[in-house]
Parts: C-alpha cells; sequence; structure tokens
C-alpha cells in the first residue's frame, strides 16, 4: 500500500489495499485498482459522475434495467439487458417512450390521411364545369371501381359501346377524387351489434404493392365475424408508426374493438404499436404456422382480391393513384359486395350501416358522389 492511498477506499469492497493503475484519458486523474481478488474494481477518485442523458428504464416483464436500443422519429426505444444471456434469464421485451417534451406519440387516427400523397386532391366533383354528365361519370367509375379495370379499358369501353370520347387522364382524375370522396362519406364510426358467443376477434397483416418501382405496404385490420375492413394505411416502410397508425384508425372508427383479441404473424411492429397505444398484451396472440389455430389465413386470402384487381394496371405510377385503389377496393368489399359469409348481405348492411336507396349500384354510386 502507497502513502497516497491510506485515505483512499475501494467504493465497492471497501478494501485499503490499492495500487496505481494508470491515468484517467480524459481528466488526466490518478486511476487506482483494488487488490481484491474478488473484486478488481478500477475507479477515479473526484471524477465527476456521467450525467444520465436517456431516462432510467426498468423492464415490466422481468424488472431489470433496460438500455437505449434505437431512436425513432418521435420516441426512444428501450430494450431489456437481460437479453444477453442465453438461459432461463433471457428477456428481449421493449419499450418506446415518447421524447423529452412529448407526451403521447405521433399517431394519425383519420382514416382520410394517407402519409404518402403528395400534394392536395380535391375532395368534391365540380359538375357545374364538367362537360359530362353525371350518368357518365358514374358509368365511367363502376368500370373502373367495380370491375378494377384500369383507365385505357375504360375508354375503350366507353368509345365501343356509347359512342363517348373519354381520355385517359379525365378518367384517372376522376378516379382519384372518387375515391376519396367515397372513403370520405362510407367511413363513419362503427358501432359493433351484439352478437351471442365470444367476442371477435380481429387480424391485423400488410402485403407489398410498388408505386413507381418502389414499394409501398398497405396495412389493414379485418374482423371475420362482420367480414369487414376497418383500418387501413400505406406506408414506404414496415415499421412500429405504420403499424401504430393502422390500429389507431381502427380503434377510433370502432372503440368497442380495444377490448377484443387481435391477432397478427408475429411482426414486432405490432407488438410495439399495441404498447404504444396501451392495449394489454394478453390480448394479443400471435401465430407461427400456417396450420396452427387460430391463425391468420382469413385476412391473408383477402390479399388475392387486391392483388388480382391490381394486377391490370402492371403497377401504379404514383402513390396518388395507389392510395386511390386501394381506398376505392375496401369501400367496395364493405359497402357494395354481397357476403357469403353474411348470407348475401354486405358487411355495411351486417353492421347496420345505412346508405341512399337505389335500384342499382351504378344509380348508387351516382347518388354517393352528388355533393
Amino acid at each position: 500500500m502507497t502513502k497516497d492511498a491510506t485515505t483512499i477506499l475501494c467504493p465497492r469492497c471497501g478494501c485499503a489495499d490499492l495500487y496505481r493503475f494508470g491515468f484517467d484519458p480524459h481528466l488526466h486523474l490518478q486511476r487506482w485498482r483494488c487488490k481484491n481478488p474478488d473484486c478488481r474494481m478500477q475507479f477515479v477518485p473526484g471524477r465527476p459522475g456521467r450525467v444520465r442523458q436517456n431516462p432510467k428504464v426498468v423492464c415490466p416483464k422481468c424488472g431489470a434495467n433496460m438500455s437505449l436500443f434505437k431512436h425513432l422519429s418521435d420516441a426512444l426505444r428501450f430494450r431489456c439487458n437481460n437479453y444477453r444471456h442465453r438461459d432461463q434469464r433471457r428477456c428481449t421485451h421493449k419499450i418506446n417512450i415518447p421524447l423529452p417534451g412529448r407526451e403521447h406519440f405521433d399517431m394519425v387516427v383519420d382514416p382520410k390521411k394517407i402519409r404518402l400523397i403528395q400534394g392536395k386532391v380535391k375532395p368534391l366533383f365540380c359538375w357545374n364545369k364538367m362537360k359530362f354528365s353525371k350518368p357518365t361519370v358514374a358509368l365511367a367509375l363502376y368500370f373502373q371501381f367495380f370491375r378494377a379495370m384500369p383507365a385505357p379499358g375504360v375508354v375503350a369501353t366507353l368509345r365501343d359501346l356509347y359512342r363517348l370520347h373519354v381520355s385517359h387522364d379525365t378518367v384517372t382524375r376522376w378516379g382519384h377524387k372518387a375515391a376519396f370522396l367515397l372513403a370520405d362519406k362510407c367511413a363513419p364510426r362503427v358501432k359493433l351489434p351484439k352478437k351471442p358467443g365470444r367476442k371477435p376477434r380481429m387480424l391485423a397483416d400488410e402485403t407489398q404493392f410498388k408505386a413507381h418501382g418502389e414499394k409501398r405496404w398497405l396495412w389493414l385490420t379485418y374482423v371475420p365475424r362482420y367480414d369487414a375492413y376497418l383500418g387501413h394505411n400505406l406506408s414506404a416502410r414496415r415499421d412500429t408508426q405504420a403499424a401504430r397508425d393502422t390500429l389507431a384508425m381502427t380503434y377510433h372508427l370502432a372503440p368497442q374493438m380495444k377490448k377484443a383479441e387481435i391477432l397478427t404473424d408475429g411482426l414486432w411492429s405490432y407488438g410495439s404499436a399495441l404498447g404504444d397505444l396501451e392495449i394489454d398484451e394478453k390480448k394479443h396472440r400471435v401465430y407461427r404456422s400456417f396450420f396452427e389455430l387460430p391463425n391468420n389465413n382469413q385476412l391473408e386470402r383477402k390479399w388475392s382480391n387486391f392483388k388480382s384487381r391490381a394486377r391490370p394496371f402492371r403497377g401504379f405510377k404514383s402513390d396518388l393513384g395507389l392510395a386511390a385503389f386501394c381506398e376505392a377496393q375496401i369501400v367496395y368489399h364493405n359497402f357494395f359486395r354481397p357476403s357469403e359469409r353474411l348470407g348475401g348481405k354486405t358487411p355495411a348492411q351486417e353492421l347496420g350501416l345505412k346508405l341512399p336507396k337505389a335500384p342499382s349500384d351504378w344509380a348508387l354510386l351516382t347518388r354517393l358522389l352528388t355533393p
């Protein structure tokens, strides 16, 4: 023991048997090391403590401390420190905490807002400035929405059958405006009717499309009991924020679904989003195999309807076109397409949503497009 070490004790074990161990490279203070073989701690007396930049977080599952794992656009993601273990102590739980100065996460609860749409879309038709009549526009949109015909096919059909000459750009603009107008009129808050039996289960999944050569993800929530699509979102990344927006829209449209069980394919974005929305983890079920019950196959089969109808378009030239196509197909499924599961009713009829009376879908579309 040296003379300088007589008043210095190891802060861990209290041992006074120390020796010099170089200097601190930043503050140039003497570093000491404990000679106790069970301790061997290195320390620098007089060095100021570290300023904690991030909040101290404790894992809600195992009680261990959590460390910063990733920086998000509106939050900090922490991971349990027990992820290093390979035995029964292992825990990989992660949670998100809003950035300092924020109380809540950034969420979009309005179904009309889709992130990838650039510019402004006029929500209503200007019938007084149109060259064509309402039935003509409704007929073109009927072919485009109900029969999933691209603009060239709609133009050829109107020219060959009705001798109407409309440009491709005009039909495309009609489709963009009408899709968001129908989504606005046909997407009220849903009050799910009570049925005998267990509570309805909600399925959540995502699929990939391409717009101007880049990947886009369509997120969707689906309730098999009513054969209805609830929340949807379109994003450029398969991340927590997109899943959070989708679930937030769903719970805004149908608040009763907060108490329902949700089934996903195990993508981490869903678990993280449910934690951000303060939904009980016990209500989140994950299936790992195609033959496992319950599974997500009912929603997986629904993607074929989107894919088969999108195939004639041979890809979308813009995010606006993809967003309009998705909005139109969701409205068509919920309000116009009879379901065998519901005995020939549409999901809107099963949910008790009322639409204007009309003798045909074409006439109903004309009435819905009228301001």
